[in-house]
């Protein structure tokens, strides 16, 4: 190659490099609310002059790769007010943003803080958003702001009843949603029995209930993942809010301790149900209760490339029956994040997680005292990275492994006079690793694909006896014939396998898009329960040799259409869900201190499938959003031996089914820091299993059931109205109060719980157990300062 050549080549690579190596820079930034510093997720990202846009992340923080030149920035969030900014991109620039909040009505009761076409620009479906300032004018029983309930009003997601723990998706069971509060697992989200939610909203920044499409970070449950975020202490001066309401009253400080660098937060609530006790003596008479709950966050800054955040919960339940049993169970979390930006492209994130529970019952009842005890605890540690190289492309990787210990059940006398004798179900022990990968990859403007991969592995360990029954009969505890003991940490069993996840936007022009996603989970650890709803006594149970973990496959096709300028939103959702190796019970079966669980547990097979009609408003004085249901939830016992088959192994309804449901919920902006609020909700009726006659053993009266879940409560259906008063003036007032005017069960409907029967004189004669049968009207006073 003589020298000419090589000065002409060396022409080119010269001309060449600015254009591919510098004729690009990295915008990124952190977009934060302008009242309380909290940072802003799914705020839109537009760059006017290419039409190119991305959103904020949970941290607020945005990065967006652009060629050199000038551009117009535009800001925009429904929650807030729209701004944008001009730049001069000449290299690398970080830009961060304050946002004015709206104080009027136009977030009502909707997903907040996301562009105003994100339902139809992202590859998100089966995903509810709540906006958690809004729910504080939502009205709610004796005007307790409740997230679990906020979440009931969405198209997917009930619960079997007034006063139930928990909360079920698509069907699914109270145990089968994950709950994360700072990326650590809750194993109980409710206060006294049911009736309220442990989850303190002013503590909270944001939440999203993913029901299908769940990312691939997120596993280990089948039905749902819930991800709460608690808020970080303001960094610029310190705050004072919180409300007193008819039964409980809260409390919140955050500020910075260390200039901008270290904030706390430190939230409480307290209460006094005895309003409760007095208001319903014949369902709670002679009873007492008291339940608390405590957060705290210290989020360490020293610089723009570290943040540490260390963030604690605890939650505490006392109830007491008129014979002296004393019910308590308590809740706790501990999360440490590390969160390390390499550079405007790459983010690592590491975190040591644990969780506990347990619920103790005490009876100190004469000869016959005793103490039952049961406790679960989770540790956790994960690594993981999330790398944007360009603005079409996001990958996440990330690993994970899990500890899980459980005490089952402890029983043990009080005292030396008590005829009850000690026993103690064997601890158990489990690890979990899991690894995943998940790429965002934005095609082209019409077409969007996200596809995750994540791998899981999950072993049960010693100490452990594993039981040998009899071949060729059912099991129960007359059929063992032998046992083998495995040490200390030895594997007693492996389970394991790909859990893909798919999702796809097809855009059929700016205001409407096609998705498509495909979801596949493993569940290693199980709830046992033979009550409707969730119960203090209920206890957790690993996956072992005799009860594999549950499987679930989840299709999803949904059409989403925005209209009036990207101010009424539409959508249709429909679902398939398959699952294998769903824990049910035996007709008798008994669970508590049972040694030889396995022998009162059936496997089965559920099946879910329906669709989801949504009509949300989110702009102009009067908001709301209105959706309806129709899904079938069915379960199948196949076993060897026909008599244990449940209704003869034919499908049949699960306790969560419910074919219709329907919510109307709705907000007007009245003027002068007036709003009226309202929410109609209405369901078909649960199933039930009642009595088709009885008959005479040794004269003694036989109640005989009819097939499992062969009926049906009455439907329910609610109407509930709140006026709320907003003492700020403009929209800089950072001190106001609120005051929220609640009616509950406006028309007092007697909606029933349950249903039981029992005999007298001979025949048959039903009851129905109604929670809350008249209105129920509250006054909240939410403040801030």
């Amino acid at each position: 190659m003589n020298l000419r050549m090589i000065r002409m080549l060396l022409f080119l690579v010269a001309f060449c490099l600015p254009q591919f190596s510098w004729a690009n820079a990295v915008l990124r930034g952190k977009v934060i609310d302008e009242a309380t510093q909290q940072p802003i997720q799914g705020v839109s990202v537009m760059i006017l002059e290419s039409k190119k846009g991305t959103i904020t992340d949970q941290n607020g923080e945005y990065s967006i790769t652009l060629p050199l030149g000038d551009y117009t920035i535009r800001f925009s969030a429904i929650s807030h007010y729209n701004l944008a900014r001009n730049i001069e991109l000449t290299d690398n620039l970080t830009l961060n943003i304050s946002m004015r909040p709206l104080v009027n009505n136009l977030d009502e009761l909707q997903i907040s803080g996301r562009r105003d076409d994100a339902n139809v620009r992202s590859t998100e479906m089966s995903v509810v958003r709540l906006n958690i300032a809004a729910l504080k004018k939502i009205p709610v029983v004796f005007g307790e702001v409740d997230i679990i309930r906020a979440l009931m009003l969405q198209p997917g997601i009930n619960s079997v009843g007034e006063g139930a723990g928990g909360f079920n998706v698509r069907g699914g069971r109270v145990d089968q949603n994950l709950v994360l509060l700072d990326g650590a697992p809750l194993f109980n989200t409710s206060h006294l029995l049911g009736f309220f939610s442990n989850l303190n909203p002013d503590v909270t920044q944001d939440a999203t209930l993913y029901k299908g499409n769940i990312p691939a970070r997120y596993g280990g449950r089948l039905s749902s993942a819930l991800v709460l975020n608690s808020k970080s202490g303001n960094t610029d001066r310190w705050n004072v809010q919180g409300g007193v309401g008819t039964i409980s009253s809260r409390v919140v400080v955050d500020g910075p301790l260390i200039g901008r660098k270290l904030t706390l937060m430190a939230g409480a609530r307290v209460a006094y149900p005895g309003v409760i006790i007095k208001l319903f003596p014949d369902l709670f008479e002679g009873n007492k209760a008291n339940f608390h709950d405590l957060n705290a966050k210290l989020t360490f800054q020293p610089n723009d490339r570290h943040r540490v955040t260390l963030s604690g919960y605890r939650s505490y339940d006392r109830f007491k029956f008129p014979a002296d049993t004393l019910f308590g169970w308590q809740s706790g979390t501990l999360a440490m994040h590390w969160n390390t930006f390499l550079s405007d492209k790459l983010t690592t994130s590491v975190s040591l997680l644990q969780s506990t529970y347990n619920f103790q019952v005490d009876s100190p009842k004469q000869f016959t005292d005793f103490t039952l005890t049961s406790t679960i605890r989770q540790r956790e540690a994960n690594a993981g990275l999330v790398f944007s190289p360009t603005a079409n492309h996001k990958l996440e990787v990330g690993t994970g492994y899990i500890q899980y210990r459980i005490s089952p059940g402890n029983l043990a006398p009080q005292t030396s006079e008590s005829s009850i004798r000690p026993l103690q179900i064997e601890t158990e022990y489990g690890g979990e690793f899991s690894a995943h990968i998940q790429e965002e990859w934005t095609i082209n403007s019409s077409l969007t694909l996200t596809a995750g991969l994540r791998y899981v592995q999950f072993k049960t360990l010693g100490p452990y006896t594993q039981y040998a029954y009899e071949a060729g009969v059912p099991t129960s505890p007359e059929t063992v014939q032998d046992s083998v003991v495995f040490g200390d940490g030895q594997t007693v069993q492996t389970y394991g396998g790909w859990e893909p996840r798919l999702a796809l936007k097809i855009g059929l022009g700016s205001r409407q898009s096609l998705k498509l996603s495909y979801n596949r989970s493993r569940q290693f650890l199980h709830l046992i329960s033979n009550t409707t709803a969730m119960s203090p006594v209920d206890f957790w149970k690993l996956s072992d040799p005799f009860i594999p973990p549950q499987l679930s496959d989840q299709y999803a096709i949904g059409i989403f259409r925005n209209w009036a300028d990207n101010s009424i939103e539409t959508s249709v959702e429909g679902y398939y869900k398959d699952i294998s190796n769903l824990v049910e019970y035996r007709n008798g079966a008994e669970l508590l201190l049972n040694p030889y669980l396995e022998t009162s547990l059936l496997s089965a097979f559920g099946k879910s499938y329906g669709v989801e009609f949504t009509v949300n408003k989110n702009k102009g004085r009067l908001t709301g959003s209105l959706n309806y249901t129709y899904s079938r939830a069915l379960i199948s016992t196949k076993t060897e031996f026909p008599g244990e088959a449940i209704n003869e192994g034919e499908w049949y309804p699960s306790l969560f089914d419910r074919p219709h449901v329907a919510n109307l919920t709705g907000g007007y902006n009245l003027g002068k820091g007036w709003t009226y609020s309202f929410n109609f909700t209405y369901s078909t009726g649960r199933p039930n299993t009642y009595p088709d006659g009885q008959y005479l053993i040794n004269t003694l009266p036989v109640v005989n059931y009819s097939r499992r879940n062969a009926d049906r409560l009455p439907d329910y259906h609610r109407l509930d109205m709140s006026f709320s008063y907003d003492t700020r003036r403009n929209r800089e007032q950072t001190k106001y109060s609120v005051w929220v005017f609640s009616f509950y069960n406006f028309y007092g409907r007697k909606n029933p719980y349950s249903i039981y029967f029992t005999n007298y004189r001979s025949a048959l004669r039903s009851y129905q157990l109604t929670v809350f049968g008249s209105i129920i009207p509250s006054l909240t006073w939410n403040f801030k300062f």
